[in-house]
């Protein structure tokens, strides 16, 4: 028993050695193992106290070991973001919004006034339309009519008619006059002042520029054997086509005037047409 005791302390000695050549024991497995007590429970070595590492100040350079950032690619910076309008801008859009107002204001009311103005014209033709609708109707005036005159003197009532007729004419009451002369033609006045009604009918015409009637009634008065108004009927035939345009015709009574009249008034006047 004693000889297999021996052996067997020697077989773990030499285990024992074999593990500590093998595995290269360290004296810190030797203290870790010396450490334990008698709970079991390693008590852990206490730590080497190392010198706290230096702060590297924020405003020193970076050390090799920590590459400076500049060397690190740069972030790619962010478009500013767009600023609005300035404030002289925002100015000037509202003088403009404030022109453009104001001429749409004077628009609006010259607008306003041509309809005002619009109103006001349909309102009087409205009115006026409505008093001729409710006038009595004026007698038309009277008609030519062709008659001979009656031979002899016309009666002191003809000739009073007849003047106060040639009256209006002066008055400018062509109208009137035309109507009173005609009167004393159709009640068949005598030649004596005949002719002289159809000379103021042609005047009365010629005024109201009834061009056309008042050639008719001159040219009546040359139809007289005897009349004194001849001369004045002739240049005023001249004169009515000379206004409606026919110059032809105008210039052959002008020159009728001066071949069949040489004595008159009218010949200068008509020599000064004719050039």
């Amino acid at each position: 028993m004693l000889r297999f005791a021996s052996l067997r302390l020697l077989f773990i000695a030499a285990m024992v050695s074999a593990l500590l050549i093998g595995c290269g024991g360290s004296e810190e497995a030797v203290v870790e193992d010396e450490l334990v007590t008698d709970t079991g429970i390693a008590e852990e070595a206490p730590a080497e106290e190392t010198p706290a590492a230096e702060e590297t100040p924020a405003d020193q350079p970076a050390t090799e070991e920590q590459p400076a950032q500049q060397d690190q690619p740069a972030a790619q910076e962010e478009p500013a973001a767009q600023e609005g309008p300035s404030k002289e801008q925002l100015q000037s859009e509202l003088d403009a919004i404030k022109t453009e107002n104001m001429q749409l204001k004077d628009e609006n009311s010259a607008l306003q006034q041509t309809n005002r103005d619009l109103t006001n014209k349909v309102s009087d033709l409205e009115a006026a339309n409505a008093a001729l609708a409710s006038a009595p109707k004026k007698s038309e005036p009277a008609k030519m009519v062709r008659r001979a005159a009656a031979p002899g003197a016309s009666s002191p009532a003809e000739i009073q008619a007849y003047e106060g007729a040639v009256s209006l004419t002066k008055s400018r009451n062509y109208s009137g006059a035309i109507g009173e002369l005609q009167s004393l033609l159709n009640g068949g006045i005598k030649d004596d002042y005949a002719d002289n009604c159809h000379y103021w009918i042609g005047e009365s015409n010629f005024h109201l520029k009834n061009y056309s009637a008042a050639i008719q009634h001159f040219q009546q008065v040359q139809g007289y054997k005897f009349s004194e108004k001849k001369d004045d009927a002739q240049f005023m035939i001249g004169r009515s086509y000379e206004l409606l345009g026919d110059r032809a015709k105008a210039r052959a009574e002008f020159q009728k005037l001066v071949d069949m009249y040489p004595t008159s008034e009218y010949v200068k006047r008509a020599r000064a047409k004719l050039n």
